[in-house]
């Protein structure tokens, strides 16, 4: 062995001495590093998910959390929220949103910690919203107000039902003039009318309109409490189609009465929480 390669094997003896010397060397995790190799400088990436979880705690809060109640919302918003934090309510969706960690007058912030209020509408909601504007045979139509007998105010629920049950309509044919042409021929003009009537003995009225009250909005109720019902309109219509009576109710602007049920619930998460709640949605 010549004296170069003498000399190249103490070396290494002695690195890897001090490298076992040295021990292991703690590495921050979340953070980038460069490290250099033969080949050139390599990126060490421990702001993994693989890594993070290593940790003891995660590093600042962050998720999406998503309630169906008032109750609920003030719980989450209370323990988490500061005096940053911004809140909107998107009506159309029927969701108010909490940015928790929402950026600072003075300096951004992730805004990836937020707290969702997701409001679900009643299955008599979405039945009567459903039915709306869709013309029904009789006995489909009747099934379904004997389903809702209870949401029916004027007129009575058993007399609406009666109506639906026992609804009869006939349509005639009145001729109103004549006109006779230059061919000889006569040009006839009638008018089309149907006449309805129900009841056992035909003495019912069909109404024109009938009025139910509905709950909105699924939300619990507390106890010795009435459920809050919203008051809509209903416009009736009948028509003959093919030899068979088909019905159809028209709400008063259903969209309008949801939008008040929505309002009422942000006006009640204003003054619990003591927040100005915006129109709109956070970026």
């Amino acid at each position: 062995m010549n004296d170069r390669t003498e000399n190249d094997a103490v070396i290494q003896v002695a690195q890897e001495a001090a490298r076992a010397a040295a021990g292991a060397t703690p590495l921050d995790i979340g953070t980038v590093y460069m490290v250099p190799t033969a080949d050139g400088p390599r990126l060490l990436d421990l702001d993994t998910t693989e890594h993070r979880q290593r940790l003891a705690a995660p590093r600042r809060k962050t998720g999406r959390t998503v309630v169906e109640d008032v109750g609920s919302f003030l719980a989450y918003f209370r323990k988490h929220a500061d005096a940053d934090t911004e809140t909107y309510v998107n009506v159309h969706a029927r969701a108010i949103t909490a940015v928790l960690n929402a950026p600072t007058a003075d300096a951004p912030r992730w805004g990836d910690h937020r707290l969702i209020l997701q409001l679900c509408t009643t299955d008599a909601w979405d039945a009567w919203a459903g039915n709306d504007r869709r013309w029904l045979p009789q006995r489909e139509f009747t099934d379904f107000l004997e389903e809702h007998l209870s949401d029916i105010r004027e007129p009575a629920a058993a007399e609406l039902l009666e109506i639906a049950t026992t609804f009869h309509a006939k349509t005639t044919v009145k001729f109103a003039s004549a006109t006779r042409l230059a061919s000889g021929d006569a040009n006839l003009v009638w008018e089309e009318t149907t006449d309805a009537s129900a009841g056992a003995k035909g003495n019912l009225k069909v109404p024109t309109e009938f009025k139910i009250a509905v709950k909105c909005l699924e939300l619990p109720v507390a106890e010795g409490e009435d459920p809050v019902v919203y008051g809509l309109g209903a416009r009736f219509r009948y028509r003959i189609e093919r030899g068979e009576l088909r019905v159809m109710y028209l709400l008063d602007d259903p969209a309008a009465v949801l939008r008040d049920a929505v309002l009422a619930v942000v006006g009640q998460v204003e003054k619990a929480a003591e927040i100005t709640i915006l129109r709109g949605m956070p970026a």
